[in-house]
């Protein structure tokens, strides 16, 4: 999926009634919120270490 610079998105995968997390990819960092409650507070992370929390995902090291 080729990412979308400044719009917040849901994964591919989801179910749209259920609870995932939007991203929004920005020229310096990447923004990552609840998509049920938005207001509650944003992580932000530089291209970095997103980049590390993906390849993490996808070696498995987590429980998703």
């Amino acid at each position: 999926m080729p990412r979308i610079v400044g719009e917040w998105f849901l994964p591919g995968r989801s179910d749209n009634n259920a609870t995932c997390v939007q991203t929004k990819f920005a020229d310096n960092v990447v923004y990552v919120r609840n998509n049920r409650q938005p207001d509650a507070g944003t992580a932000v992370f530089d291209h970095f270490e997103w980049a590390v929390f993906v390849a993490s995902v996808k070696d498995g090291d987590y429980d998703v």
